[in-house]
């Protein structure tokens, strides 16, 4: 028995978190799923993507950085709004990229910095981000601003 038929036979589990960072993995894996399980999608890039095929819900570092336009793409999800959602989606894309090449725990500590909460480097084995990421992280901070004004 797979490790997901054993969590799917758990009467117990209620929700799943898949972490695989692979958005498509959710294709996999929800036909899987009893009809009382749901499932969160911690690393999709795409939050867009996986809220349509039936995510409740999304747990990753970029909506930790940037939790306004986490909860507005959600919100204009359940509205419908697929326009704004959209443009939402574009603009978070830039700090989902700074994630997938820096990796999530220098990014958060980074942004936690650029915030005024001062929280040291990562655990090692990781590294901080490098200090030129810095720029780029205001730049791609301001244009989710903007696309949250918008």
């Amino acid at each position: 028995m797979s490790a997901l038929e054993r969590i799917v036979a758990d009467e117990t589990v209620q929700y799943l978190e898949d972490a695989s960072g692979v958005t498509g993995r959710l294709l996999t894996i929800r036909p899987a799923l009893d009809e009382r399980l749901r499932f969160f999608a911690a690393s999709a890039h795409l939050p867009a993507a996986a809220l349509d095929l039936g995510g409740v819900g999304r747990m990753a570092g970029p909506a930790c950085v940037a939790p306004a336009a986490a909860v507005a793409l959600w919100d204009a999800h359940r509205r419908g709004d697929l326009a704004r959602r959209a443009r939402l989606q574009e603009a978070i894309w830039p700090l989902n990229a700074l994630f997938v090449r820096h990796g999530a725990a220098p990014l958060v500590k980074l942004a936690l910095d650029e915030a005024g909460y001062p929280c040291g480097d990562p655990v090692r084995p990781q590294r901080p981000a490098p200090e030129s990421v810095r720029g780029e992280l205001r730049a791609v901070l301001a244009g989710i601003a903007e696309a949250l004004d918008a």
